[in-house]
């Protein structure tokens, strides 16, 4: 073959196209070509998804970049103001520029609050060495309270158990 015959070959292969006015004519050729076929699809696959994601990254960036520079308006920080007191506080800011970046969205951001919430055991706003050892004692005597708890559940199956055992050896004891 020649190199034109090649690349049509190799084409109309890996763009899955498949002709059929060129096929390998050797039986090293055919074997080659169970090799050769899916490698090529594959490859040009991932040939079109490697633009593709340049591409789309570039466009992205560019955007970003737009969006970073772009004036904040007074609709903006009226959306913005979150307690309607005119000021928008850094992290308010920063969880919104991340949100309308599409860095992170509104779901993620509420998940990460509700685990500040729960680690901060002092409810002040912080978490502090005091929360930690705080939740660390909640967590010990909640396993605690688990283990009593099981250890009550297992005493009262046992004495039910015993108890029904003497009730129906009493019961079928009984002659009729």
């Amino acid at each position: 073959w020649s190199f034109i015959d090649l690349l049509y070959y190799w084409n109309c292969t890996a763009t899955t196209i498949g002709f059929g006015d060129v096929c390998p004519q050797t039986q090293l050729g055919r074997l080659l070509a169970i090799v050769f076929i899916p490698l090529s699809v594959v490859t040009l696959g991932e040939v079109i998804a490697s633009v593709f994601s340049f591409v789309s990254s570039r466009i992205a960036a560019k955007a970003e970049k737009d969006f970073i520079r772009r004036e904040i308006t007074l609709s903006d920080l009226e959306y913005l103001d979150v307690n309607d007191d005119g000021k928008v506080c850094e992290l308010d800011f920063i969880t919104f520029m991340l949100v309308a970046m599409h860095k992170v969205d509104q779901r993620t951001i509420k998940d990460i609050r509700r685990l500040f919430f729960a680690l901060d055991a002092g409810k002040d706003g912080f978490i502090e060495k005091e929360d930690l050892i705080t939740l660390r004692q909640r967590k010990r005597f909640s396993k605690r309270l688990k283990r009593d708890r099981k250890k009550t559940e297992r005493w009262f199956e046992t004495k039910m158990t015993k108890e029904s055992k003497r009730k129906k050896k009493k019961w079928f004891g009984q002659s009729y």
